[in-house]
């Protein structure tokens, strides 16, 4: 039986000969490759810089550093998304505060604006699934209380929102290449920015805080980006515009074809969204089933589909902010909430509590062809 994969990084010839000549040049690190990776991409997003580094997190991180968040200041990042939208703000000596998401999983206004106190210095909507935030709403609040945006553009490398990009709206935006993204260079991550005090600093701090070959002027860190990375990177960003094309046609074919069935709920889509689908999302009303989630992911699995499952708790529940946790922990775990004390454990969002857990994400991978959705669809309509 053939098991149709979730994901799949898509690399060709063209890809292994790009790294095969970095490796037989001898230049492995910030060389030509890494800076033309960056102008590529920052055209490619509207913006005036790009900082190529060793991660997405390194991008979050950096971009926080770069503002000027640091310890007493407070960012509010949404409650269901990828831990390290929170860790980047630990790491940069601030604290994480958690707000609601919306009906399209990103961070929802409404809820920012109940968890803002005094010591609010940023926000961090991320575009979940290459679905975008409501930029237009986040953004008001931003500019009415003195708030920096950064745009955790991980999972959303060509989203439009509007007529830019994602990524070029904020303050900042952080982006991944891990293997399984839209678009890949293995591990690596882009910061972008307008910013060219920002762009500059951020690139001190990815490099031991070095200015020229000597000077240590700031505590930097080692975020750089591999030649053998960037080399990836510029054939992958020539096929992004394909892959995230073939990602669109591919989840709204899924979403034609099991829209009738009761038990799965579909996102729902603005006009204001081109969609980048890094994941194709449904959400799975297990009153309507009769089972759990885990079941009906079971059955994907026996009948040789794959499917994603991640943030099944929200982000306040995770181990090590909790009170108890037996693990060594370098943080508080707890943080203010309109001038009370709260443990994260003790938050409660009903949104983000609603679809922990239920979220499945179906194969729209680029290399799939019509007979695979086919047969994804032919197993959705068979479960019970």
């Amino acid at each position: 039986m053939e098991y149709i994969k979730v994901s799949q990084p898509l690399v060709t010839q063209t890809e292994v000969a790009a790294v095969g000549e970095v490796l037989l040049s001898g230049a492995y690190v910030s060389g030509q490759r890494v800076a033309a990776f960056e102008r590529e991409f920052a055209s490619y997003v509207g913006v005036k810089h790009a900082v190529a580094l060793s991660s997405g997190t390194a991008a979050l991180h950096l971009s926080l550093l770069a503002l000027g968040i640091g310890p007493g200041d407070e960012v509010i990042v949404p409650s269901m998304t990828f831990f390290a939208t929170a860790t980047a703000v630990l790491h940069a000596g601030a604290k994480p505060v958690f707000a609601d998401i919306d009906e399209n999983f990103c961070l929802d206004p409404q809820s920012v604006e109940t968890q803002l106190t005094p010591r609010t210095k940023a926000l961090i909507p991320v575009h979940l699934f290459g679905y975008a935030a409501d930029l237009d709403a986040l953004q008001k609040l931003a500019q009415t209380h003195s708030l920096a945006v950064v745009e955790d553009c991980a999972q959303a490398i060509g989203t439009v929102y509007g007529e830019r990009k994602v990524g070029s709206i904020g303050d900042a935006g952080a982006y991944s290449f891990f293997a399984t993204k839209n678009m890949t260079t293995g591990e690596g991550g882009m910061l972008t920015t307008n910013e060219d005090a920002l762009a500059e600093l951020a690139r001190m701090l990815r490099s031991h805080g070095m200015q020229g070959r000597d000077d240590h002027v700031v505590l930097g860190y080692n975020y750089r980006m591999t030649e053998m990375e960037a080399a990836i990177g510029s054939i992958q960003l020539q096929k992004l515009d394909n892959f995230n094309q073939r990602r669109r046609e591919n989840s709204h074919y899924l979403y034609d074809h099991i829209r009738e069935l009761s038990w799965i709920r579909l996102q729902s889509f603005d006009p204001r969204v081109i969609h980048s689908f890094f994941w194709c999302p449904i959400i799975i009303e297990e009153e309507a089933i009769g089972i759990s989630t885990a079941a009906v992911r079971q059955q994907l699995h026996e009948a040789g589909i794959g499917t994603r499952q991640r943030y099944q708790e929200p982000l306040y529940r995770q181990p090590m902010l909790r009170e108890n946790s037996p693990y060594p922990r370098r943080y508080d775990v707890t943080c203010p909430f309109n001038g009370t004390t709260a443990r994260y454990e003790d938050l409660h969002f009903p949104n983000a509590e609603k679809f922990a857990g239920r979220l499945l994400g179906l194969p729209n991978h680029p290399g799939l062809d019509r007979r695979q959705l086919d047969r994804v669809v032919e197993v959705l309509h068979s479960i019970k």
